[in-house]
Order: structure tokens, then C-alpha cells, then sequence
């Protein structure tokens, strides 16, 4: 097995193709197609699936563009925290019967256009792919990212087009039998449609007759969608049509463009890839800067490996300047300074120093590394609070023994929606902060007396203190 060899899955028609690819196989090579079911067990899979898959680390998962929806909202603060805790708890609300669809989400900032100063976040939220990723991580697959054509689209339109990413268009991919219509708003990817064209019998005027139509009543939703017009349109056709035909039609100037590969392997699409993603390369579908979504664990685990190098990498770094300090304390100071039984005594004493700095500075990172994360807990506050409640303060204690203590206002009178309210705020902070113990209701402290947010006031403060782990 090579060692640079990549795994590419790619789910179509409810089957999933597994393509190997790489510096020895730069054509790639479809190794197995696995038909998707919700029911599979840990041990079919593993039987089914090929022992040189099971080897290769980090595949990539391609799912059809329906899976996959996006959002953009106003959201002044450039904070990762607090924006991730702001989605999951957006994802949380509209899909209630989803709840994986909070794993699974990518952000980025707006900052030009007419939503600067928003986030626009791209999600999945069908079942059929939480499903797939959960049989898939059970037979020792899980996906490291998760991609759509509309993506790749994305990033290779933004690659070739100066100026792209910052303009409204539509990109129109032509195929003998069918067409795929994606749009973009500001550069990132909105909403793509599927067009099955008139069969080979018929003219290409047919062809071109429904395309336009399509088009133009697409044209529509993106200006209820996206509150403004199309402003360029891009054209990738594998068949003999011409776009001054379409450009005709639509009042529009459309712009062939050709896909480069120059960079990329050469693949042979026609074998094993399917009809949404046959204008691409395998690199370009491997393309690591394209926009793609992980699971949030994976993110997580990435972003911990990452400070765990850094970790090391300053350990090392560090002991070399103290072997350094400790060779020139040794070798070269005591030949001018120190002799007999008095150099032995001050060497001793330097070696004493040394390895109590380096002691303390051990325990220093032990400790740093065993503190909480403001960030995150600051995250996980905000993901837990029910929309009946205000927190008004906020007390963090990040030395040993780690604890937060709550305090805030229930806008609510009725004694049934208070203790609701109380309850679903101790079952989030349990959920989304890593305490000692769980929180329960009976850990909450309601202040009853007059003026403590009683009737006259509509509603009633209370406090929480909670121990971190």
C-alpha cells in the first residue's frame, strides 16, 4: 500500500463509491461500491469494505448537494467561541428533529458586500448523511471532511474568475443528457438545482428551450432568496451546444470557461465518476481549501493536536536553551571562575538551579494545560440558556478547585414555566460544560424576597455554582 495514497467516497444514487487515488495511481481506481443503507451493522460493513481502505487515514466523504443547506447572520463579534456556540444553537432551533445537524456545520465572516458584518454558516441537515457518517465511523472510515459539488464548484469559480468571490453569479454545467445550475451570492454557494434535458432524439434547440426556462425561473428564487440579481454567468459544457444559444435566449452574456488541470492529476471520469462532479480531477475534488465541513469533534481534536505540537515543539526548544545555558555554565565559565572543590560545589549548585527551572517550568505547562478554557465555557454558557432566561453575571474561579457561578433572571411568573425553565438550564450546562458532577435543578438557588425579581418585576433571580473538571 502506498503511504500518500488518499480515499475518496462519493455517495450517488445510494450507492457509495470508494476511489483510491495517487502519485502511483494518479488515474485513480474504484476499489469498491457499497450500497448506502440506515441498517447496516458494524461487521457487515467492515466485511464489505476492502482491507487497503480500511488502511488509509482522514478519507473524504462526497455527498450530493441536497444535503447541504447555509445561512447568513448578523453577527458583529469575531470571536470563534462565541460564533460556534451562536450556530449550534441556531442549528439546535431549526432543526429540533435533527439534532445531529449541530455537529455538523463550517463558518466564515462576511466582510464586504450588502451583509458585511455577518457570518454566513453552511450546514448538513439530512439524515441519510448522519446515518452514513455514523456506519462509516463504526467500520473505521470516519470522513475527516465532507464536501459537496457545489463546493468544489465554489473554490475552483473563485480560483479562475478574478473577482468572483465577491459577486453574485450562476454557473450552468452542461451534459449530454442533464444540466446542474448552481448559485452564488457574494461569492459563496446558495442553492443548486438538477434539470433532466429532452433525450439525444431531440435538437439542441429543445435542450436549450427548457434551459432557459429553468434558468430564468431559478433566476427568481435567488432574488427572493438572496435579495439581489445574478450578475454573471459562467458556462461548462461537455456537449456540442454553444452558449451564444442560451445567451440568446436569456438576454444575458454568458462566459464559457474551461476547467484547468494543468496542476492536477489526470483522472478518467467517465470510469467511476458521477455525472455532478465529471468536470473535475480528483485533486480538484481532494482540494483541501475548498469549503468543507467536518464533525465538530473532529474539529476539536484537530485544533488540540495542533496546541499539543506547539506544546511539545516549546518543551524542545526549551530544554535546548537550558542544555546550551548548562554546557556554557559547565565548560566554559568554570575554566576562568571556579576551581578545585569550589567550581565542584558552584556546578553542583548551577545543575541544582537548572533542573528546579526546569521543574517549574514542567509544572508550569501542566498546569496551564489543565486549566479551563475560558473560551469554551463561555461557549457552552451560551449554548445552554433557554430563551427565558438572562444571565446578568458571570464568576469564573480558574484555580484549583475550578468552579462558575451564574447568576441571572427568569422572565417568568408562573411557578410551572420557572422550574421548567430552571430544569432545561441545569440539563444544558451539564451537556455543554464539563462539570465535577451533573447540574440538577436542586443546585439552584431562587432568591423569593421582595425585590428579587418577584412579581413586580416579572420574574425571579437565581444563582448556580457549579464545579469544573
Amino acid at each position: 500500500m502506498e503511504k500518500n495514497n488518499k480515499l475518496i467516497m462519493i455517495e450517488h444514487n445510494r450507492e457509495l463509491l470508494l476511489i483510491l487515488y495517487g502519485r502511483k495511481e494518479p488515474d485513480g481506481r474504484l476499489i469498491c461500491s457499497i450500497p448506502v443503507q440506515d441498517d447496516y451493522s458494524p461487521e457487515e460493513l467492515l466485511k464489505i469494505v476492502p482491507d487497503e481502505a480500511k488502511k488509509i487515514k482522514n478519507p473524504l466523504l462526497i455527498m450530493p448537494d441536497y444535503v447541504a443547506g447555509n445561512e447568513t447572520y448578523p453577527f458583529a463579534t469575531g470571536k470563534k467561541s462565541i460564533a460556534s456556540a451562536f450556530i449550534r444553537r441556531k442549528l439546535s432551533e431549526s432543526f429540533p428533529s435533527v439534532p445531529d445537524a449541530a455537529d455538523f456545520y463550517n463558518y466564515t465572516y462576511l466582510k464586504s458586500g450588502q451583509s458585511a458584518g455577518s457570518i454566513y454558516a453552511f450546514y448538513l441537515h439530512d439524515p441519510l448523511v448522519f446515518s452514513l457518517y455514523k456506519n462509516l465511523q463504526n467500520a473505521g472510515l470516519r470522513p475527516d471532511r465532507i464536501s459537496i459539488p457545489a463546493y468544489i464548484w465554489q473554490y475552483k469559480i473563485n480560483k479562475l474568475i478574478d473577482g468572483a468571490s465577491a459577486e453574485n453569479y450562476c454557473l450552468i454545467h452542461l451534459l449530454p443528457e442533464e444540466s446542474y445550475l448552481y448559485f452564488f451570492v457574494n461569492g459563496n454557494y446558495l442553492f443548486s438545482r438538477s434539470i433532466m434535458l429532452p433525450g439525444s432524439e431531440e435538437i439542441d434547440r429543445g435542450k436549450l428551450d427548457v434551459l432557459a426556462f429553468e434558468i430564468s425561473q431559478s433566476l427568481r428564487l435567488f432574488s427572493q432568496k438572496a435579495k439581489s440579481e445574478v450578475n454573471r454567468f459562467f458556462f461548462v459544457s461537455s456537449t456540442q451546444i454553444k452558449e451564444t444559444g442560451l445567451s440568446e435566449r436569456l438576454g444575458k452574456n454568458i462566459v464559457r470557461i474551461e476547467t484547468d488541470r494543468k496542476e492536477a492529476f489526470k483522472t478518467k471520469e467517465e470510469d467511476f465518476l458521477p455525472a455532478p462532479l465529471s468536470a473535475f480531477s480528483l485533486s480538484d475534488i481532494d482540494q483541501k481549501m475548498a469549503p468543507n465541513i467536518s464533525h465538530r469533534f473532529v474539529v476539536t481534536e484537530k485544533a488540540w493536536h495542533s496546541a499539543i505540537r506547539t506544546g511539545i515543539i516549546t518543551g524542545v526548544l526549551l530544554i535546548i536553551l537550558l542544555g546550551f545555558e548548562a554546557f556554557y555554565l559547565n565548560y566554559l565559565s568554570a575554566g576562568y571562575s571556579m576551581t578545585g572543590m569550589g567550581a565542584l560545589s558552584n556546578d553542583m549548585t548551577t545543575k541544582s538551579l537548572l533542573v528546579g527551572k526546569y521543574n517549574d517550568t514542567l509544572d508550569l505547562i501542566q498546569n496551564e494545560m489543565q486549566r479551563p478554557d475560558t473560551a469554551s465555557i463561555l461557549g457552552g454558557i451560551a449554548l445552554s440558556l433557554p430563551e427565558s432566561v438572562d444571565l446578568q453575571e458571570l464568576t469564573l474561579n480558574l484555580e484549583s478547585p475550578f468552579q462558575v457561578v451564574l447568576k441571572g433572571q427568569v422572565r417568568a411568573e408562573d411557578p410551572g414555566v420557572i422550574k421548567t425553565a430552571l430544569s432545561s438550564l441545569a440539563g444544558g450546562l451539564t451537556r455543554n460544560l464539563k462539570l465535577s458532577k451533573p447540574a440538577v435543578i436542586g443546585d439552584v438557588g431562587v432568591d423569593m424576597e421582595q425585590g428579587g425579581g418577584g412579581a413586580g418585576t416579572g420574574g425571579y433571580k437565581f444563582h448556580i455554582q457549579l464545579g469544573l473538571k
